[in-house]
């Protein structure tokens, strides 16, 4: 069972180790190619006062974009999360984001010109809705909002962040 199970694992491989095409490769950067870089700014987290980062980027031959992120007190970072994003067409993008706290979420987000909205959580844990807005100036503002028990959301951070690199 093992032996065939290694002979179908190198048959494989071959067709594994191909690189992605040139297309492959930018398609989860596509439409959000002005997401893309890394950003710094503050806000507030909390209702304290808060500096975030942001670093995006294609990943796993660019199939996915992966946002990494920090935010937290001037002093250090409180909180820190990565999400995985691919693009399922039209608009619409799936991820799973995963943080400091040891939460994990799905994600489901559409994308309208420069605005990103993702809907994360699901009816076992937590839910809630982050937008990440290209405003103008270039300024990338990211608002965070939990969803309540009666459906409305409030914020619980705000950062207005500018490229880094």
């Amino acid at each position: 069972m093992v032996r065939a199970i290694a002979a179908a694992l190198l048959l494989a491989a071959p067709a594994a180790a191909q690189p992605p095409s040139p297309s492959a490769q930018t398609q989860a950067t596509d439409s959000l190619a002005w997401l893309v870089g890394r950003w710094e700014g503050i806000g507030t987290m909390f209702l304290e006062n808060s500096l975030a980062r942001l670093e995006v980027r294609p990943v796993l031959g660019g199939r996915f974009l992966e946002l990494s992120y920090r935010a937290g007190g001037f002093l250090g970072d409180r909180f820190e999360g990565r999400a995985f994003y691919r693009s399922v067409g039209d608009g619409r993008w799936q991820a799973t984001w995963f943080d400091s706290r040891g939460a994990s979420f799905p994600i489901a987000a559409t994308l309208s010109a420069r605005t990103l909205t993702a809907e994360w959580g699901s009816a076992e844990t937590e839910r809630g809705r982050t937008v990440y807005s290209l405003a103008a100036g270039g300024r990338l503002e990211i608002v965070d909002s939990v969803r309540q028990p009666d459906g409305s959301y409030r914020e619980f951070a705000n950062h207005s962040l500018s490229r880094a690199d």
